[in-house]
């Protein structure tokens, strides 16, 4: 029964090592997909450059934040400092600037909507962002 314990604590051992890198992926995915350098303005930025640049599959719709990585880091902890929020959705408490690219067929190329908006992130098992799941325009912005 002991060498039992032992094959299932070096199989869940085996699962984490592997597991994890996986977690860290997401968290560096989305800020390679999503997130938008406050270091430039955001009048800058131009959906068919990015979604080259970010070599993004073609989708009809895909959002970026205008926000520092502080920001974006910090979304999943919790009010006390010392938790972070994992496997829950969590709501920016203010206002984010968002760009928005959408296809156009007939045009073959993206439109842009930028505003502020209220953003629903979620934070994955580790309490980091791993993606945008909602978001409610407050304002647009006009460039």
């Amino acid at each position: 029964m002991s060498s039992l314990k032992a094959w299932d604590t070096l199989l869940l051992l085996l699962c984490l090592q592997y597991s994890l890198p996986a977690q860290s992926t997401s968290r560096g995915q989305f800020m390679e997909q999503h997130h938008l350098s406050s270091n430039e303005e955001f009048s800058a930025y131009s959906c068919d450059v990015l979604m080259t640049e970010k070599a993004l599959r073609p989708r009809l719709s895909h959002p970026f934040v205008y926000m520092t990585w502080y920001k974006v880091e910090h979304i999943c902890i919790s009010s006390n400092w010392k938790d972070r929020y994992k496997n829950l959705y969590v709501w920016a408490q203010t206002p984010i600037k968002v760009l928005r690219c959408q296809w156009e067929n007939l045009k073959s190329r993206y439109t842009e909507r930028r505003s502020y908006s209220y953003v629903q992130f979620h934070c994955n098992a580790d309490g980091y962002v791993d993606s945008i799941e909602d978001m409610k325009v407050l304002e647009p912005i006009f460039i």
